[in-house]
């Protein structure tokens, strides 16, 4: 940001580094930043967020996109801790809602700080304390009630759609990963497909916002995989293919249109070809997709204790499901859900109980069939799985990536606003790849120019920042600046990879200027440290 000056000629202290690119393109960058506080929008509750809204006065069809309310849960992740986002898409009135609202009891009860938290809210009478043996119960067996009005999403029996839109959890919830660290968790639940009274371009719209942003995707379907569950799941994953066929181009050529032939800087476009039908992480344009099959029937296996027996029949399942077809358009569709998504894979669960289903229940865990919840439990434990259930599996719930790059609250809030920006902007109809590319392409520029410059900011405030004392000589102070100078732009060339080669020219110089302006006020700052400073003839 440019420096305004003081009384006495020199810059305002509020007004200068650690700075941020508002300056150099406020449109490209999310509103939260990375000290930003969950005081901005104080949420007592927890709850559920509508992040996207379907429907105006004016439009049936509009698609609104609630930024604040994004940002107010993005804001509660610490600065740079990487980000999973696990979402439920399918169709209407198939427990959705009543998943997730199991999943964030999982949660309180394996995170710490949040368990800690409930334990003094609220909420803390949807779990049994009453029993001094409680401790030694199973984490589901302590929940009496799934409460719809506090601590769950909303969920309710019947046929009428619960859910409109897309809705976030106020409050990230933290686990550990095998390196050590932790990873916050987000959840995200979708509105039904299929329900009559949503469009095919709307649906596609919501269920590709929801892949996009999400490291982890459940696609609910019920009793069993249809062929046209895994039409649907082609058709939507459209998006991505577009987006990445377009990238590849453009890696492939350097440019993406006739004027970016007139750069003279190139890209480096070596790849590395890999060997047919292998998988290359960060390839896919979408990380994993699990199709979860409700009210499953047809297991083999007797003993219903005996949960891995069953996940075996699960997978020997998915493999019939996905294998090869003699068929072109159905050789088609298993291809393009394949070349979409880096891993795919399946999960069964049976009936929860008729009781369940019923308009009337309000959530009484004691009517749940007893392998519903089983099965339940094994399915949160493979769900939020970040350290690798054994030695010999990688964990199965990584943070969000693009190409291969793991993201922080920040750049995740990036990508989403500029995704939803597009389908905002297009309404219920089909994105073109262009468009694709382009959204993608501006949030990862956007991406570069904080980090580079946030690089750049990190050298030079130790060195001659407002709290620095000492004074540098200006050869001295230029050397300095040089180096910042480099590390900046390997920072900006590290994530800078994506799309049209002149927006990241462009992006790039936005850098330029920015870090000049930052290093006159570094220049006017070491200047008032000088020693001599007055005393010259």
């Amino acid at each position: 940001m440019a420096a305004v000056e003081g009384e006495e000629g020199k810059p305002k202290l509020d007004d200068i580094l650690p700075s941020t690119v508002d300056d150099v393109n406020a449109a490209e960058e999310v509103s939260i930043t990375d000290d930003a506080t969950a005081e901005e929008l104080p949420l007592e509750v927890p709850s559920a967020r509508q992040i996207v809204s379907i429907g105006t006065q004016d439009d049936s069809y509009a698609f609104t996109f609630h930024e604040d309310e994004m940002n107010a849960i993005l804001s509660k992740v610490p600065p740079g801790w990487k980000v999973c986002v696990v979402s439920v898409v399918g169709a209407f009135r198939t427990g959705k809602s009543f998943l997730l609202s199991w999943f964030l009891r999982y949660l309180e009860e394996h995170c710490v700080q949040r368990k800690a938290k409930r334990s003094s809210s609220s909420t803390s009478d949807l779990s049994d304390t009453s029993d001094n043996n409680n401790e030694d119960k199973k984490w589901f067996e302590r929940v009496q009630t799934l409460n719809q009005h506090e601590g769950s999403f909303d969920w309710r029996g019947g046929k009428e759609r619960n859910t409109t839109g897309m809705w976030m959890w106020s409050d990230p919830y933290f686990l550990k990963r095998s390196s050590g660290d932790e990873v916050a968790i987000l959840l995200v639940d979708t509105q039904g497909m299929f329900d009559h009274e949503t469009t095919v371009g709307l649906t596609a719209a919501i269920f590709g916002l929801s892949t996009l942003l999400s490291s982890y995707q459940i696609y609910n379907v019920d009793k069993r995989i249809q062929e046209d569950n895994l039409q649907q799941l082609a058709l939507f994953s459209e998006y991505g293919r577009m987006a990445f066929e377009a990238e590849e181009k453009a890696a492939a050529m350097g440019v993406v249109s006739k004027e970016d032939n007139d750069d003279d800087e190139k890209a480096d476009t070596t790849e590395t070809t890999p060997p047919p039908n292998k998988k290359v992480p960060g390839k896919q344009p979408f990380q994993k997709i699990e199709f979860l099959v409700r009210d499953w029937q047809n297991f083999d296996t007797e003993d219903e204790e005996d949960v891995a027996a069953m996940e075996v029949e699960m997978a020997a399942y998915l493999e019939h499901v996905t294998a090869e077809r003699a068929a072109s358009d159905l050789k088609e569709t298993r291809d393009q859900i394949n070349s979409c998504f880096e891993d795919v894979s399946c999960f069964m669960m049976t009936h929860p109980g008729f009781a369940v289903i019923k308009n009337k229940y309000e959530g009484d865990v004691s009517k749940i069939e007893p392998l519903f919840m089983r099965l339940l439990d094994r399915y949160c434990q493979r769900v939020f799985d970040t350290i690798g259930i054994d030695d010999t599996n990688a964990p199965r719930l990584g943070p969000k990536t693009v190409r291969g790059r793991e993201l922080s609250a920040v750049e995740l809030g990036t990508y989403i606003k500029s995704y939803a920006n597009m389908f905002e902007e297009i309404g219920a109809h089909f994105p073109k790849a262009e468009t694709m590319l382009e959204a993608t392409s501006k949030a990862n520029n956007a991406n570069a120019i904080n980090a580079s410059v946030e690089a750049y900011s990190d050298i030079m405030t130790v060195v001659a920042g407002p709290q620095a004392s000492d004074y540098h000589r200006p050869d001295d102070l230029m050397a300095k600046h040089q180096e910042a100078y480099e590390k900046a732009m390997l920072t900006f060339n590290e994530i800078a990879n994506f799309g049209s080669r002149k927006a990241i020219i462009d992006a790039k110089e936005k850098v330029v200027q920015k870090i000049a302006k930052d290093y006159e006020v570094f220049v006017s700052l070491n200047d008032g440290r000088n020693p001599l400073l007055g005393f010259e003839t």
